[in-house]
């Protein structure tokens, strides 16, 4: 999107994300520098307060400046930028009301969760393993590209359960080879108390052409 645009603005903390296609980077900010609210993997809406002072304006402050440039109104405080959202989103929760640990919403108001996927079932006689790969919750571009978010990629490993293990003479931090239709990938291993037998666990970005049957080489 931002190759087919005009012009493209960026607020970031990080001048590297935007260096070479962002016409105006405008500096953001982290979490102890404004104020506001967010909701966390919970699901509950919790409160940020501002510690210290940032040496530039805040994001709803920039937002604020830049809509006025086009006769749009926002606020540029946030209690007020929360009483409209809350209206929408939160059951009209007041902004003083929010807490460091807010009630968890009711399974009525939250999306319906995806269902589980089902490992594919192993092939008669192919080993037995089926292969289930998974993308971590921080992932994807918005990760991959920016040094300092490294340390949140998977590890290149395969889990498995240690029962699995133990029949085959692996231990944690082996490296062991996984096969199928001609094509595999070596990883270390860690075992899990949390798989069942047959069941091997792998990030997508490490599980490359493999099929959801597969094998255990030397």
């Amino acid at each position: 999107m931002a190759e087919q645009t005009e012009r493209v603005l960026v607020m970031s903390m990080f001048h590297g994300v935007a260096a070479g296609w962002a016409d105006l980077v405008l500096p953001g900010t982290s979490y102890l520098e404004r104020d506001g609210s967010y909701v966390n993997l919970e699901g509950r809406v919790q409160r940020l307060r501002r510690t210290v002072i940032p040496p530039a304006p805040d994001e709803l402050a920039w937002l604020s400046r830049l809509a006025a440039r086009f006769g749009i109104e926002i606020s540029p405080y946030p209690s007020t930028v929360f009483a409209e959202v809350s209206a929408i989103a939160f059951g009209g929760i007041p902004f003083g009301e929010i807490g460091e640990r807010a009630a968890l919403p009711t399974a009525t108001q939250l999306p319906p969760a995806p269902s589980e996927v089902e490992p594919s079932p192993a092939a008669p006689g192919g080993g037995g393993l089926r292969l289930v790969r998974y993308r971590p919750l921080f992932s994807g571009p918005a990760v991959e590209r920016i040094p300092e978010l490294q340390f949140q990629r998977p590890r290149p490993e395969v889990e498995l359960a240690e029962t699995e293990a133990r029949s085959r003479g692996i231990r944690n931090g082996d490296e062991i080879t996984i096969r199928s239709n001609g094509t595999s990938v070596t990883l270390r291993a860690r075992l899990s108390d949390e798989l069942r037998p047959g069941v091997l666990r792998v990030p997508e970005e490490y599980a490359g052409e493999l099929q959801p049957n597969v094998e255990i080489g030397s």
